[in-house]
């Protein structure tokens, strides 16, 4: 075989060996095992052939290439999907000091206690609740609508209403 199919083969497989590293654990062994093949390869280059500023360039482009591709890959691999976390939905989270369900307040029309930028506490039915202004910032004493809850949290927005409704009004 000829000295130029020598330094490629062993730049191919020192390449496969570094993707490889990636993907299996080895103390570094085969990441040592790739370096010494990409090695190889320049030296095979320089020595038996003219192309070695070719092979040089080759490696320079290829190895980060090649490592930022095994590094791309391996989240989507069986294993790591097993090691990684998968990060809850925002349906799925609940707070922990939260009292019961805050579905039934939707709709209703409460008080900002505090500035809510974007959270802050509001009064709602005599209760005071943390909120969550849907956009932007609402003063304190606003008259504020309970739009969702997400998270545990309920999501607030300035009530279209200008004052609070009375027994009179019921």
């Amino acid at each position: 075989m000829s000295a130029v199919l020598w330094a490629i083969l062993f730049l191919v497989f020192g390449l496969i060996l570094l993707i490889a590293e990636v993907f299996v654990p080895s103390g570094g062994m085969i990441g040592l095992l790739a370096g010494g093949l990409l090695l190889a390869s320049l030296w095979q280059a320089f020595t038996q052939t003219e192309y070695g500023l070719y092979f040089l360039l080759t490696d320079v482009l290829l190895m980060p290439l090649t490592l930022m591709y095994a590094v791309y890959l391996w989240p989507k691999t069986p294993f790591a999907k097993k090691v990684f976390l998968t990060p809850p939905e925002a349906e799925e989270m609940t707070v922990s000091h939260g009292g019961g369900r805050l579905d039934h307040l939707i709709g209703q029309i409460g008080r900002s206690l505090t500035p809510l930028r974007p959270s802050g506490s509001v009064d709602l039915e005599g209760r005071r609740l943390d909120a969550m202004a849907e956009s932007g910032l609402i003063e304190s004493g606003t008259l504020i609508q309970v739009v969702r809850v997400q998270a545990g949290q309920l999501v607030v927005r300035t009530a279209p209403q200008q004052s609070l409704p009375t027994f009179d009004d019921m």
